[in-house]
């Protein structure tokens, strides 16, 4: 073999060697696919991949938050969370229709931390009085009439710290500003942050982990372990839809809905329910589309 053939089959070898290893590297790093029926969100990769230049600032405003519920018969509560100590009243609605007629029931409360809606005939809210103390309350009849509920399990942010959860085991601190709340069983519950992270905890808030990131993420509401929907800024939208499949980790995105703030966004068997602005949105397709009921 001459001398010019043999460095021809080492060129050769190199070359090989490199596109080998680049394969390899692209097949690690690999993000694992999205949910089949939505397009792909290049900005959603790992918590760790992203670069602080991408997350806008976000000036979290805990009395202008939201607190949502949907029941699997149409039944629908939210709230506005209000101020205890200041002016700004909370605002409670509920809905047997998905939205598309409403009431506001009054229950006294000031400001409400979170809602739970199982059914017509069992609403629960957590809140705090004009004095700020905190109280629990039931209705079986739609929110006609409120009374002490001894049974409420609900989890909520802490009433005058933004980077605390309170639970039926005590309070715990996340790691960061929580934006939304999403309770999952008695001791799971996954949180958004006004950093971008998205944190979990399967011990009643006893240990936080970090489950991933959206960057500029304004409000989360996870169904299950897995299944997770988000409202954030995104290619000039104030409240675009995204969808997760694995606790938070990759995002994909869904449709826009026109503006601002995010302050909930919710998920029942059949259909999304967000609210922005003040204003009430439904989704039946996943969150590709949205419109008013």
């Amino acid at each position: 073999m001459n001398r010019t053939a043999a460095r021809a089959m080492v060129a050769a070898a190199v070359v090989v060697d490199v596109v080998l290893v680049v394969g390899l590297m692209n097949h690690v790093n690999r993000t694992p696919p999205s949910s089949p029926d939505l397009p792909r969100a290049s900005v959603t990769e790992p918590a760790a991949s992203a670069a602080p230049v991408d997350q806008d600032v976000y000036a979290f405003k805990p009395a202008q938050a939201a607190t949502m519920s949907m029941s699997n018969d149409g039944t629908l509560l939210f709230a506005t969370r209000g101020q205890c100590d200041g002016d700004d009243a909370a605002k409670l609605v509920v809905s047997t229709n998905g939205g598309v007629s409403t009431s506001t029931p009054t229950t006294g409360l000031q400001e409400i931390l979170a809602v739970s809606a199982a059914s017509r005939t069992e609403l629960r809210v957590v809140g705090a009085d004009g004095t700020c103390a905190i109280k629990k309350l039931v209705s079986s009849d739609g929110g006609d009439t409120w009374t002490a509920d001894t049974d409420n399990t609900l989890w909520h942010p802490g009433l005058n710290d933004p980077e605390q959860v309170v639970s039926p085991d005590g309070a715990s601190k996340p790691g960061c500003t929580v934006t939304s709340l999403s309770q999952i069983g008695a001791d799971f519950a996954r949180a958004s942050c006004a950093d971008g992270s998205i944190r979990g905890t399967g011990n009643g808030g006893k240990k936080w982990f970090k489950l991933g990131r959206l960057d500029n993420v304004r409000v989360a509401s996870f169904s299950s372990f897995n299944a997770g929907y988000a409202l954030a800024v995104y290619q000039g939208c104030a409240a675009q839809e995204f969808t997760t499949r694995d606790s938070g980790r990759t995002w994909s995105p869904g449709g826009c809905i026109s503006g601002e703030p995010a302050q909930a966004i919710e998920a029942n068997d059949t259909g999304l329910v967000a609210l922005v602005d003040s204003q009430l949105y439904a989704s039946d397709d996943g969150g590709k589309a949205w419109s008013q009921p």
